[in-house]
């Protein structure tokens, strides 16, 4: 007996469920990786310095940035447990990436009348964005920070955009708590980091203009229910978190100590074209072959360009994937930011030149008008506003954009989304193109995250050497490599009578906010010590103790070196009332601590021998 052909309504929810399966696949390899990999490694840098300030949130106000009043308090309600810390971002980074999905989804199902009349739609295009957020796990630390905070609130903030356009296309009223959050999102990204600033602009205008298809009104509730969520959180940090006139002065003190130090925004700006560019270079010339068969597949209208396109697309791509193996495009770790971004360029590169060639084809009837075509004036505004969102939420970053903008896949994923969507009017080759090409990009991110939690995670040894429990209480339920292990409880050993009770004050030089989060004890200023600001951080040991030293005559700060101390720290002890050539001496041998320099007080060291 033979079987029944498929109808289109089958076909297409045999096409979503496959998407889903696939989608959903890749998105929970990741997801699944950062929850094994969330007890595995320690950076004593980096996620040191975020995790000591989170610690002591309440108590210094010296940050660069606020973040450490978003994250401190819940670090705090976690019971400072690092591994708790890291599953609530996994948490985060799954929520906000679910809501802007569903939004998106919901958003494009009004502009694609063909789409299918099921959940399934939705559900398909939510496993894709999901997938995609793997990036987030590409080679930063585990812990949050203040580029989570920028990431997720442009994504939410882009989500509350959506939903006002969807309310426009309908002809509705905008819901009043979707601007409202917007305020309150707004509101956190400052505090976490004030250059985010450039994309809540960005983020801003395109919500006006959305608006503005509703009218002047509109567009003024818009504006005043959003400024009422701006205060509202201003008002819940001022009475529930900490007074916004002791943080924004520390936070304002410490951008004041960098200023000469760090880049203008001439410099960044730069850093950023030069990058970028180099980027782009790389990109044409690895997967070049890959982009022109992309256009070539738009244009097929006769029968034998379209099998000779099909041949050119299977042999491009075959050619690219060739490429990100040979290379190891597809491997996370921070020493692979700039292989990676190559191989998911490329993939949006693919979207966006079939996306342009299908428009262009349209209007020169070389094809038939597709869906994408015909989008009005507020479409491309969206579409717009998630082509350059990664890039744009990631300004302020003294690296190449792309180090950070990259992590934001996701809006990237849904341009793929529309794309894909929005041309079944060109040939099948066209369309086969981008999908495969988008599910490829899902596979490599994928293999991102896999390889920067697990083989290459940030600052660490690979997941088959973190095999030793780590017995510190501040490192409660982490595994660690057996040496560092060692290490760090000998450290402890020989400082346990200077320890007590816990919140000694700590100076560590350079960039070792972990170890004294290990030690239990507190930064002297800034948490972060670099090498390369000795400045800045002299500026914020003489700044805690302009009104006087912040400790009792009996319990100075113990210091710890990896270098010799330099005539800018000892300059910065005396601004505390401290001699560092009379007032410290040596515990022990560096070989007995861990080849560090350590230096107790001297009295205390003279009270603690028999």
């Amino acid at each position: 007996m033979s079987a029944l052909p498929m109808t289109p309504r089958s076909r297409q929810f045999a096409l979503l469920a496959g998407v889903i399966v696939v989608a959903g696949g890749l998105a929970g390899w990741w997801i699944l990786t950062a929850g094994r990999a969330a007890n595995e490694g320690f950076d004593i840098t980096d996620e040191g310095y975020y995790l000591l300030s989170y610690r002591w949130w309440n108590s210094n106000p010296l940050a660069l940035t606020g973040v450490q009043y978003l994250y401190g308090p819940v670090f705090e309600w976690l019971g400072y447990d690092i591994v708790r810390l890291r599953l609530f971002r996994l948490l985060t980074v799954v929520v906000v990436h679910l809501i802007f999905g569903y939004s998106f989804m919901r958003w494009l199902r009004g502009r694609r009348p063909g789409a299918a009349p099921t959940k399934l739609w939705e559900l398909a295009g939510m496993a894709v964005i999901l997938a995609a957020g793997g990036m987030c796990y590409s080679w930063l630390p585990q812990s949050p920070g203040y580029n989570d905070v920028v990431l997720l609130g442009a994504l939410t903030l882009v989500s509350c955009v959506l939903w006002m356009a969807t309310a426009v296309d309908r002809g509705r009223p905008v819901p009043f708590w979707v601007l409202v959050v917007a305020g309150l999102v707004i509101g956190a990204m400052v505090l976490a980091k004030w250059t985010s600033v450039v994309v809540i602009g960005l983020i801003v205008v395109a919500a006006l203009i959305v608006l503005a298809g509703q009218g002047l009104r509109a567009v003024a509730r818009g504006v005043g229910l959003a400024l009422a969520g701006l205060a509202a959180a201003a008002l819940v940090v001022q009475l529930f978190v900490v007074r916004l006139n002791v943080a924004v002065p520390g936070i304002m003190t410490v951008n004041r100590f960098i200023a000469d130090t760090s880049y203008s925004p001439a410099a960044l700006l730069h850093v950023y074209w030069s990058t970028g560019l180099n980027l782009l270079g790389r990109t044409l010339r690895d997967h070049g072959i890959l982009l022109v068969a992309a256009a070539v597949a738009v244009i097929a209208r006769w029968r034998w360009l379209r099998i000779a396109a099909g041949v050119l697309v299977l042999v491009a791509f075959a050619l690219s994937v060739r490429r990100v193996v040979a290379d190891g495009a597809a491997l996370g770790g921070s020493g692979h930011t700039s292989r990676y971004t190559v191989t998911l360029l490329a993939a949006v590169l693919v979207a966006l030149v079939t996306a342009v060639a299908a428009v262009v084809a349209g209007r020169l009837r070389l094809t038939d008008r597709s869906v994408l075509s015909r989008e009005n004036a507020r479409g491309w505004v969206v579409l717009g506003l998630l082509v350059v969102l990664p890039m744009v939420q990631a300004f302020g970053t003294n690296n190449p954009l792309y180090t950070i903008g990259f992590n934001a896949f996701a809006a990237w994923a849904a341009v793929m989304i529309a794309v894909v969507t929005g041309i079944w009017a060109t040939p099948i080759v066209a369309r086969a193109t981008v999908g495969i090409v988008a599910v490829a990009s899902l596979v490599a991110v994928a293999s991102i995250a896999y390889t920067g939690l697990f083989q290459y995670p940030y600052r660490s040894v690979g997941h088959t050497q973190l095999t030793a429990a780590a017995s510190l209480p501040a490192l409660k339920g982490l595994y660690v490599e057996p040496l560092a292990e060692r290490n760090y409880s000998k450290l402890a050993t020989e400082l346990r009578a200077y320890l007590q009770p816990t919140g000694r004050p700590i100076l560590a030089f350079d960039k070792m906010a972990g170890i004294v989060l290990m030690l239990q004890g507190k930064p002297v200023g800034e948490a972060w010590v670099a090498p390369k600001e000795r400045s800045r951080t002299a500026a914020g040991i003489g700044e805690v103790c302009r009104n006087g030293p912040p400790w009792g005559a009996s319990r100075p700060p113990i210091i710890i070196l990896n270098r010799p101390i330099s005539d800018v720290e000892v300059t910065a002890l005396r601004a505390c009332g401290l001699d560092f050539q009379a007032d410290y001496t040596l515990l022990a041998p560096a070989k007995d601590t861990i080849k560090l320099q350590v230096y107790v007080p001297r009295a205390e060291r003279a009270a603690q021998k028999p």
